[in-house]
């Protein structure tokens, strides 16, 4: 049996897997990804701190000195994607770029975590070591550069990565294109089937038009390989399976907060978490509650919903 610690390797591509610790172990791993030019290299998302010795190991296994690497960049701000951010800026002074609109998160890991966990008081009863900062390793680092829609990074010998926004998991997530060998590297905007907790997004309809761009950007620039952080790379046909079904958990979830609301009139956001995170036998966490949340922002804005005597109720559609 092989120890490699590299599981997919085409072109400028070389991935490399790490294990989710908590209610993901053994069920699904997070992935970064090495892109290598004529003249410059590149990691895409630096994983999360338990999976280090695989990151350093991935350095000797592809002949790659720390000082070869030239850019880190972030598809995200979340914890298994930025765990060894501080590491790779001290060990190989590269440059971290990633999108704006979550900068500040991305070189503060407590801010971080606060701010998603802690975001509601029902999430306050998840510890933070555990649950998110344990994620990452004991120091961050910041942004040198700040990329959007559109950016290209040169890698030099045909090897350009080119910025696509993929907003909705979080609101400010990209991904990366590679003409060359037609492949698309994304993180969280396709989430796993077998994910065990609830599909995380911070706006509905971002995500559903997330969901309705990958779509047309697979078919428009005729990929042919998408590489993902916690699935194994597939091609349209399974993507488009994969898409499908990430549309019908969203929808689920916003099923089962109607269904809620409208059996217990009143019921408590915390009571609404449990049902749609049962209905679909996930676990009752805190990235729930940022799903919950937004949908039911939604539809209190449409006039759905309302909120009364801090429990919710249902007005019709």
């Amino acid at each position: 049996m092989s120890d490699s610690v590299i599981s997919y390797r085409k072109g400028p591509f070389a991935t490399v897997s790490m294990g989710l610790p908590g209610d993901h172990e053994g069920k699904t791993a997070t992935r970064v990804f090495f892109v290598k030019g004529e003249n410059k290299l590149a990691l895409i998302d630096s994983g999360l701190y338990g999976g280090l010795p695989d990151l350093k190991k991935a350095f000797d296994e592809l002949g790659y000195k720390k000082s070869d690497l030239d850019y880190l960049l972030i598809t995200h701000e979340h914890m298994d994607h930025v765990g060894n951010n501080g590491w790779l800026k001290e060990e190989t002074g590269c440059k971290i770029l990633s999108h704006p609109g979550r900068m500040d998160r991305i070189a503060d890991n407590m801010l971080n975590a606060k701010t998603i966990v802690h975001a509601f008081a029902e999430g306050e009863e998840f510890d933070l070591d555990p649950e998110y900062l344990d994620w990452m390793g004991p120091t961050a680092a910041g942004l040198d550069m700040i990329i959007t829609e559109g950016d290209k990074i040169d890698l030099g010998g045909g090897v350009v990565l080119e910025t696509i926004e993929f907003l909705g998991h979080s609101m400010a997530e990209i991904g990366f294109f590679e003409e060359t060998t037609k492949t698309l590297v994304i993180a969280d905007p396709l989430l796993p089937k077998i994910n065990p907790v609830l599909y995380l997004y911070e706006c509905p309809k971002t995500m559903r038009a997330t969901f309705d761009k990958l779509e047309r950007f697979l078919m428009k620039r005729n990929v042919e390989t998408v590489i993902f952080a916690h699935e194994e790379p597939m091609g349209v046909e399974g993507t488009m399976e994969l898409l499908s079904d990430c549309r019908r958990r969203v929808d689920q979830v916003e099923t089962s907060i109607l269904d809620a609301i409208k059996e217990k009139p009143g019921i408590s956001f915390r009571e609404i978490r449990d049902r749609a995170c049962d209905d679909q036998g996930m676990v009752r966490e805190w990235r729930a509650l940022v799903s919950v949340n937004a949908s039911l922002n939604a539809f209190e804005m449409k006039g759905v919903v309302k909120k009364q005597n801090n429990g919710w109720v249902y007005c019709g559609e």
